[in-house]
Protein backbone atom coordinates (compact mmCIF):
# COMPACT_ATOMS: atom_id res chain seq x y z
CA UNK A 1 0.00 0.00 0.00
CA UNK A 2 1.37 3.39 -0.98
CA UNK A 3 1.47 6.25 1.47
CA UNK A 4 -1.19 8.24 -0.41
CA UNK A 5 -3.51 5.20 -0.42
CA UNK A 6 -2.98 4.80 3.31
CA UNK A 7 -3.73 8.48 3.92
CA UNK A 8 -6.91 8.14 1.83
CA UNK A 9 -7.97 5.06 3.82
CA UNK A 10 -7.39 6.93 7.08
CA UNK A 11 -9.52 9.86 5.95
CA UNK A 12 -12.29 7.55 4.73
CA UNK A 13 -12.29 5.59 8.01
CA UNK A 14 -12.33 8.85 10.00
CA UNK A 15 -15.39 10.03 8.08
CA UNK A 16 -17.12 6.66 8.58
CA UNK A 17 -16.41 6.88 12.29
CA UNK A 18 -17.84 10.40 12.56
CA UNK A 19 -21.00 9.47 10.66
CA UNK A 20 -21.54 6.34 12.74
CA UNK A 21 -20.92 8.18 16.01
CA UNK A 22 -23.47 10.83 15.02
CA UNK A 23 -26.02 8.16 14.13
CA UNK A 24 -25.72 5.79 17.09
CA UNK A 25 -23.78 7.71 19.75
CA UNK A 26 -20.27 7.37 21.08
CA UNK A 27 -21.02 4.49 23.47
CA UNK A 28 -22.16 2.06 20.78
CA UNK A 29 -19.91 -0.97 20.29
CA UNK A 30 -19.81 -0.38 16.51
CA UNK A 31 -18.21 3.01 17.14
CA UNK A 32 -15.53 1.37 19.27
CA UNK A 33 -14.87 -1.21 16.55
CA UNK A 34 -14.63 1.48 13.87
CA UNK A 35 -12.32 3.50 16.13
CA UNK A 36 -10.05 0.48 16.54
CA UNK A 37 -9.91 0.08 12.74
CA UNK A 38 -8.86 3.72 12.45
CA UNK A 39 -6.24 3.21 15.18
CA UNK A 40 -4.73 0.32 13.21
CA UNK A 41 -4.46 2.47 10.11
CA UNK A 42 -2.92 5.34 12.09
CA UNK A 43 -0.39 2.95 13.63
CA UNK A 44 0.55 1.69 10.17
CA UNK A 45 0.99 5.26 9.03
CA UNK A 46 3.12 6.11 12.04
CA UNK A 47 5.27 3.01 11.57
CA UNK A 48 5.77 3.82 7.90
CA UNK A 49 6.75 7.42 8.62
CA UNK A 50 9.10 6.40 11.43
CA UNK A 51 10.84 3.72 9.36
CA UNK A 52 11.19 6.11 6.41
CA UNK A 53 12.74 8.83 8.57
CA UNK A 54 15.01 6.29 10.22
CA UNK A 55 16.25 5.04 6.84
CA UNK A 56 16.98 8.61 5.78
CA UNK A 57 18.96 9.48 8.90
CA UNK A 58 21.11 6.36 9.40
CA UNK A 59 24.52 6.66 7.79
CA UNK A 60 26.09 3.62 6.13
CA UNK A 61 27.67 1.24 8.63
CA UNK A 62 31.25 2.33 7.96
CA UNK A 63 30.33 5.96 8.65
CA UNK A 64 28.48 4.91 11.78
CA UNK A 65 31.52 3.00 13.02
CA UNK A 66 33.66 6.08 12.42
CA UNK A 67 31.23 8.22 14.42
CA UNK A 68 31.29 5.69 17.26
CA UNK A 69 35.09 5.78 17.29
CA UNK A 70 35.02 9.57 17.33
CA UNK A 71 32.68 9.50 20.31
CA UNK A 72 34.92 7.09 22.20
CA UNK A 73 37.99 9.16 21.46
CA UNK A 74 36.27 12.35 22.54
CA UNK A 75 35.88 11.07 26.12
Amino acid sequence: MKLQELEDCIEEKRQELNVLANEVGLKDRRVLTKSMELDRLLNKYSDWKYSYRRQQSIPPSSQMEEKQHELVLSY
